[in-house]
Parts: structure tokens; C-alpha cells; sequence
């Protein structure tokens, strides 16, 4: 049997209600448009960064959903993907941003992976969910 080899992510696609909102929440976590990913009739528009980090927007959602986000605040766990994680070279000053525009931390910074990451989880305007990452070198104490 021959296994297939899967190379890196291309991109997350992520699901929004207000296009120009969205733009904007990403744009301060600096994602631009990539004009060769701009798809109107999908209704989806794809974002890079100058790390090469990728995002689609999917702007066809009807609606935030009232009781949140449906694959994480309710009470039954659906299948589906539950969140978008990205590397950070610097937690404390993530989080000293997040604070300034008043993005609220919903979980986090904590460390994980045997004292290997330092991560927190925040959520975009319609309730996705994005974690940011610190990879920590071994050994290192962390800020907190």
C-alpha cells in the first residue's frame, strides 16, 4: 500500500458573518488580502501575512450564532474543527496588545508541552477560535 505524504497547512478557512469586520479584526493581527485569493462568487477571500501564514474567509455565515460558537459553547461536542493556532515570537507583548484594543483572553497564557509552549486562546468577532503559540526553548522559565 502506498502512503500519501501531506505537506504543511496551506490554509485555515474560517467562517464570518460581516466581510469588511472581519477584514478589519485580522488586518490588526496583520493579514492582507491576497488578491490571486479573492473568490466573490464562493464568497471567500484569502489572507496572508509576512510570515506566510494563511486565512480564508468564508463570508457567507447567516449570522453569529446567539449562544456562541457552536462546535465549543454547547453543551453537545459536534465533529468539526474547534480552532486556528498560530506561532508568536513574543507572548507578553501579544497579550499587552490584546489588552490595549480590549480583545478579551479566553483562555490563558498557560504553558503545555512539558514546559515547551506557552499558548492562549482568543475569540475573532463571530466567535472563532484562535490560539497563539510561544515555543519556548527547553529549559527556559516562562513569563508569566
Amino acid at each position: 500500500m502506498n502512503a500519501v505524504t501531506v505537506g504543511a497547512i496551506d490554509h485555515v478557512g474560517l467562517r464570518v458573518a460581516d466581510k469588511e469586520r472581519a477584514l478589519a479584526f485580522y488586518g490588526r493581527l496583520g493579514f492582507r488580502v491576497d488578491p490571486d485569493e479573492d473568490a466573490p462568487a464562493a464568497k471567500a477571500i484569502g489572507l496572508v501575512n509576512d510570515a506566510g501564514a494563511r486565512i480564508h474567509l468564508i463570508y457567507n455565515a447567516s449570522a453569529t450564532h446567539p449562544h456562541g460558537n457552536v462546535l465549543m459553547d454547547g453543551a453537545a461536542k459536534l465533529p468539526g474543527y474547534t480552532h486556528a493556532a498560530f506561532v508568536v515570537h513574543d507572548m507578553d507583548a501579544l497579550l499587552r496588545t490584546f489588552e490595549r484594543w480590549g480583545l478579551h483572553i479566553t483562555e490563558g497564557p498557560m504553558v503545555v508541552a512539558n514546559g515547551r509552549r506557552r499558548l492562549c486562546f482568543v475569540r475573532d468577532p463571530d466567535s472563532n477560535v484562535l490560539e497563539f503559540n510561544e515555543l519556548l526553548r527547553h529549559g527556559d522559565p516562562p513569563a508569566l
